[in-house]
């Protein structure tokens, strides 16, 4: 890993004028949803690069932290499992998860205790591939560590929230780990009722039907059953269909289907809401 460095004014990176323009259009024509963009408040941000045994290029990071909060007291995390291609700057610069982060910490004082996680998603689905990338073992294998470099020690609690591909890989980890994960809140997730949908749709998230069927969140998530689980899609969202079965197979869950549409505007609108839900469970 490489020295961490603290970001001077990430969370006040507004989107710009042409993608604001897009996104009003989008909501008022499509039925999509969004949320103004507010600025984070009371928290500290800090970036760093973690060279993963399972990712070949350097993946980088980034931990947001209540403003002067003793690193050595916090011993809770919440790792956010960002969209395909997204990076961890993203996620705060144009999702704004600080801004929901500093508010839910604000609202539930366990989160000074707490660290948010985010990291680049990269585009290989959260599961072995055949290509050796894992990136499924870098968010249950390495990231805790990340957390302990920050802390001096690992979190005694964690927690998963994830939008679009890294909703699927949350409830994935979560599925593999269920006494692990506190809580797992996702937006959007990239489910598929079958293999021929995915191939019908995303078509390169598996490397064939047996590794379908091996990581099928749906067909596995009975595992979660009694769990803290909460999703939230969207109406015109193209992967609705699989949430809905996802509902079907684990009726526990906290499954919400509502005006809007698979993109940026509903992971920021959705970003209190999850955080809200991880928090009251760590």
């Amino acid at each position: 890993m490489r020295r961490d460095a603290v970001l001077l004014g990430l969370a006040a990176l507004p989107l710009s004028g042409c993608a604001v323009i897009r996104d009003r259009v989008r909501v008022a024509v499509k039925g999509c949803v969004d949320v103004p963009y507010m600025p984070a408040t009371g928290i500290v941000m800090i970036s760093g690069s973690l060279r993963s045994r399972y990712v070949r290029q350097p993946v980088s990071y980034v931990l947001a932290v209540g403003d002067g909060v003793d690193r050595r007291a916090i011993d809770r995390a919440i790792y956010v499992l960002p969209g395909r291609s997204v990076t961890a700057r993203e996620v705060f610069a144009g999702l704004n998860y600080g801004a929901p982060f500093g508010a839910a910490m604000r609202a539930n004082p366990i989160l000074r205790r707490s660290v948010l996680v985010s990291f680049d998603a990269g585009d290989s689905y959260f599961h072995p591939r055949a290509s050796g990338e894992n990136r499924l073992a870098l968010v249950t294998e390495e990231l805790a560590g990340v957390v302990a470099r920050l802390t001096g020690s690992r979190p005694k609690r964690e927690a998963l929230v994830g939008m679009s591909m890294g909703g699927y890989g949350a409830l994935l980890a979560a599925e593999r780990q269920p006494e692990r994960y506190r809580a797992v809140a996702v937006a959007g997730p990239a489910l598929f009722p079958s293999y021929e949908d995915e191939r019908g749709s995303v078509g390169d998230a598996f490397d064939g039907a047996a590794d379908f069927a091996r990581y099928d969140v749906v067909g596995q998530a009975g595992a979660l059953r009694g769990r803290a689980v909460r999703i939230r899609c969207g109406l015109s969202d193209p992967f609705a269909p699989g949430v809905r079965a996802f509902a079907r197979a684990c009726p526990s869950a906290d499954v919400v289907i509502e005006k809007g549409c698979h993109d940026d505007g509903f992971w920021r609108a959705s970003g209190q809401a999850l955080l809200e839900f991880v928090a009251a469970h760590l």
